[in-house]
């Protein structure tokens, strides 16, 4: 009797459950190639915004962006990293 009413109870608190955050990512990648590959440009946003159970709303993007020069036979990459974030709460 004590195991099927201990079933019914951990049932029903694993359907009472909620959800306690919500969060969806965006990327987006623009790459350009100029003189048969030699030069390569490539920028690549990606924003991550989650919610919490609260209503507390919190969103972090970040841009990356490299070039790329080919010439004769030595290869150059410089890279460039930028961050920022926001929260806000009810």
């Amino acid at each position: 009797m004590k195991l099927i009413a201990s079933a019914v109870i951990c049932a029903g608190l694993a359907l009472a459950q909620v959800p306690v955050t919500s969060q969806s990512t965006d990327t987006t990648t623009t790459t350009q190639s100029k003189h048969h590959g030699k030069n390569v440009k490539s920028n690549t946003t990606s924003t991550n915004t989650s919610t919490d159970a609260m209503g507390n709303t919190s969103a972090n993007s970040t841009t990356t962006s490299s070039k790329t020069k080919r010439h004769h036979g030595k290869v150059k990459t410089k890279t460039k990293t930028n961050s920022s974030g926001s929260g806000s709460g009810q």
